[in-house]
């Protein structure tokens, strides 16, 4: 019989790691998924392509940036040095992200060893690798990624100081990692508020250990007021952004009570949009709480302070219009919502102490709050749907099929996305029309159209369409809409579209 149990235990301590490893490759494969097919700049990553290739490091260090962005200096310096140093393509844009989300995973894994038993280890992790917006963000020429490796890193060192005898060299080290987390990430301000208020209780009886993180805490806060002066306030004072923002109740109430109704909402996007769990708040909020519980439990209450009290600054400065609380903006909490509810899957599967129903409540669980992972898994590595608004497989049909004497016609979403590609494929000196945005009355687009010469090949080039109002209570998308038109008034001679209906380019002469 002992040998039986040795041999079960035995079994369980090889399946762990095998566990963990297959989970952290998964994620990386996910990942590089997106990395990999070097879809076209677009939107807001273009923007920032833009400030890039337009200003000057010291200008990138001391202005804001341009076309309503607001991204670290750190972030934006390090990718400018790897596009002097490796050129301008998009993995070198997006290797920043992309370096960022496959380290996470690693550090992830570090921490959760430190926190949490096996069960929560791995719904964390599971959690962390499969999540949509970690995967899409790792390639993205934004800082989201890094903002979580940022708050991984902290973690880690308040780890440090909550687990060993400390010297001043690691006051030292964890004020100067303080520094850099706030270069390259706007949130680290939240994390490091968490973790520097509980460590400043931790040691509140140790005088000098007190005086060096209060040393700490004022470099901090210095290296924070210069870069919210130099840079942050005429963002966070942004018209734009702050109606954007706002336009997606991503700001708390003031006072909280005037719409009691917001913080149900913001808790179910963060738990079910931002960490792409399923199921209901529910389940989630007490196996959240019961998380709590067993830190607190384990006499390990500075977690419980590091890892909710940078949620809660980051909603309370959201009703100060500062910083929102939505979306890839909060995607850094997403290492805290995990590690408390790892802790909590850990005290939930506890309770069962015959081993079989254990592990039929943990796959249940499984089952129950990660249905989006197949959805996720599908998109990434078969449909591919990130790569509707390619448009390099249209741009590189154009090129190698255009005749001296066309003319191309861009709809109007993607007329920056073409600025920036023509001369990569020698498109630069085809003449050019730049559509209207008639989402409003799909008619005036025939008005448009009809202006365009007769007898003459035109290319038409469509890339992340939208719908156009036909009529009251009616919609199709402009493509369809103005196709329709050009092959009742022309000649369709050709036509591509790229994977996934995604871009098109179609070569019309008018009648």
């Amino acid at each position: 019989m002992q040998t039986l149990k040795t041999s079960q235990h035995s079994q369980k301590d090889r399946l762990f790691p095998i566990a963990v490893i297959a989970l952290i490759a998964f994620g990386i494969i996910l990942r590089a998924a997106k990395y990999l097919p070097a879809f076209s700049m677009r939107g807001d990553e273009l923007a920032v392509t833009l400030n890039l290739l337009n200003r000057s490091a010291i200008d990138l260090m001391t202005k804001p940036l341009d076309y309503q962005q607001a991204a670290p200096f750190g972030f934006v310096l390090l990718t400018k040095a790897l596009m002097g140093i490796f050129g301008q393509s998009e993995y070198v844009l997006r290797l920043a992200s992309f370096v960022a989300s496959c380290v996470s995973l690693l550090l992830m894994q570090k921490l959760l060893t430190k926190t949490g038993g096996r069960y929560g280890n791995i719904f964390a992790l599971a959690a962390f690798a499969f999540s949509g917006y970690l995967i899409y963000y790792s390639a993205e020429l934004k800082p989201y990624s890094s903002d979580v490796l940022l708050c991984l890193l902290l973690l880690l060192a308040f780890y440090q100081h909550i687990s060993k005898e400390t010297t001043a060299k690691d006051f030292v080290m964890l004020a100067a990692l303080g520094m850099l987390a706030l270069c390259f990430s706007y949130p680290a301000i939240f994390v490091l508020a968490g973790i520097g208020s509980t460590l400043f209780l931790h040691y509140w009886r140790d005088k000098p250990k007190l005086f060096w993180l209060t040393l700490a805490g004022a470099i901090w806060v210095g290296t924070f007021l210069a870069l919210y002066f130099l840079l942050l306030r005429p963002q966070t004072q942004s018209s734009y952004l702050v109606t954007f923002w706002d336009n997606l109740l991503s700001f708390m109430p003031m006072p909280p009570w005037r719409d009691i109704s917001w913080f149900p909402k913001a808790t179910s996007g963060l738990f079910f949009v931002v960490a792409g769990l399923s199921s209901s708040l529910v389940l989630v909020i007490p196996i959240y709480a019961l998380g709590l519980w067993g830190f607190w439990k384990e006499k390990k209450w500075q977690w419980i302070l590091a890892l909710t009290i940078p949620i809660g600054i980051n909603v309370l400065v959201s009703g100060f219009h500062k910083y929102p609380f939505h979306g890839r903006l909060i995607l850094y909490v997403l290492p805290l919502v995990f590690l408390v509810l790892g802790k909590g899957i850990d005290l939930l599967i506890s309770l069962l102490r015959n081993r079989m129903l254990a592990n039929m409540a943990f796959a249940a669980l499984i089952v129950l709050l990660f249905r989006p992972v197949v959805p996720t898994i599908n998109s990434y590595l078969f449909t591919r749907d990130y790569l509707r608004d390619d448009l390099k497989p249209a741009l590189a049909f154009v090129a190698d099929n255009k005749q001296d004497g066309d003319i191309i016609y861009l709809y109007h979403y993607i007329e920056q996305q073409y600025i920036y590609y023509a001369p990569l494929y020698d498109l630069e000196n085809v003449p050019v029309v730049v559509g209207q945005n008639n989402s409003r009355s799909a008619r005036k687009y025939q008005t448009e159209l009809s202006s365009l010469p007769d007898g003459q090949r035109i290319w038409f080039l469509f890339s992340f369409v939208n719908q156009a109002r036909v009529r009251k209570g009616e919609n199709q998308d402009e493509r369809e809409y103005i196709l329709n038109y050009l092959k009742e008034n022309g000649m369709l001679l050709g036509e591509f579209y790229a994977a996934n209906n995604s871009s098109s380019a179609h070569l019309f002469i008018l009648k």
